[in-house]
């Protein structure tokens, strides 16, 4: 009886032991030695999504030891979009500790239609900036280049090298169309005109529209009379985009297209790819005004009358 019950006794550590094991080589590392390598996590990925690409690119062996070893982390083990270094050679809690852990590349989107100082607000926020990389950042860009684009970026970039990755996006996604362009537009009137485009319109469908419309009024010698350009002349940190008033149309500026002919003297904002290409490739029409209604619906017309009454319907009325 006695040595029944410790065989038993000893069947039953031995079955505890390879548990124990098996639960410990679950966690051990893949590969004893392995180079770090950049792991994405990208912006709408579940943590499902996560862990089956980290199963199946190799970094853990089971997907159940690895979610116990995230929950034991602080915070509950959430992992934050971004960019981590990770080896195959760390274990399933070492992983776990540097996926819970902030990233070291962060995901920033700046969206069509910022003047460069906005998108280096959205830079400082997300990056972590002080003052002097976000300056820096400002002395290094130009207006019209920053191209708008989400990007995955290590917050230890200094403000120049953002710019400079940036402005090579701005070459990668333009570069060839503005090579096939034969407009007559030099690639910063491209750029300048794209980015009153970007300003003046509601929508991506609508941008070949209004691009058109307002080279009708450019190839007329018309004053082209937009509000976003003098806005650009007048914000400032409280308000990068003011509202106009009939004062301010009389100032004195490049940028006042109520004054003086022709494009402003610069791009007044980054212009996104649907800008650009309008520009090059524009919708021909014989219209020289427009307005969007309080639905933010545009409504052209031939001539001045014609446009007085399009505020007089759509506008006074409000």
């Amino acid at each position: 009886m006695k040595k029944s019950f410790l065989t038993i006794f000893i069947l039953f550590l031995a079955a505890v032991l390879a548990v124990f094991l098996y639960a410990v080589w679950q966690v051990l590392p893949m590969q004893l030695r392995a180079p770090k390598e950049l792991f994405v996590v990208s912006k709408n990925f579940s943590e499902a999504e996560i862990i089956g690409q980290l199963a199946k690119k190799g970094f853990i062996k089971n997907e159940e030891a690895f979610r116990w070893a995230l929950k034991q982390e602080g915070g509950g083990g959430k992992i934050v979009p971004g960019g981590y270094y990770i080896s195959k050679g760390m274990s399933a809690i070492s992983l776990a500790e540097i996926l819970a852990a902030p990233p070291v590349q962060k995901w920033v989107t700046l969206p069509e239609g910022l003047r460069k100082e906005e998108s280096a607000d959205i830079l400082q926020k997300e990056l972590g900036w002080d003052d002097r990389r976000r300056q820096e950042f400002l002395d290094s860009s130009k207006e019209g280049y920053v191209f708008p684009e989400t990007y995955l970026l290590d917050a230890g970039l200094s403000g120049k090298e953002i710019s400079g990755i940036m402005s090579d996006q701005f070459n990668e996604e333009f570069s060839d169309q503005f090579e096939k362009y034969s407009g007559g537009l030099s690639l910063e009137e491209v750029v300048t005109l794209a980015s009153l485009v970007q300003r003046e319109s509601r929508n991506a469908r609508e941008m070949p529209l209004v691009a058109g419309i307002i080279l009708n009024r450019l190839g007329l010698d018309m004053k082209l009379d937009i509000d976003a350009a003098l806005q650009y002349q007048l914000g400032t940190s409280k308000d990068w985009w003011p509202q106009i008033s009939s004062a301010d149309k009389s100032v004195d500026s490049g940028y006042n297209t109520y004054l003086r002919k022709g494009l402003p003297v610069a791009p007044i904002c980054d212009p996104g790819i649907a800008a650009l290409n309008a520009v090059l490739l524009p919708q021909e029409n014989d219209y020289l005004y427009y307005l969007h209604d309080s639905s933010g619906a545009i409504h052209c017309a031939k001539t001045y009358q014609e446009h007085l009454s399009n505020i007089n319907k759509y506008l006074r009325s409000l």
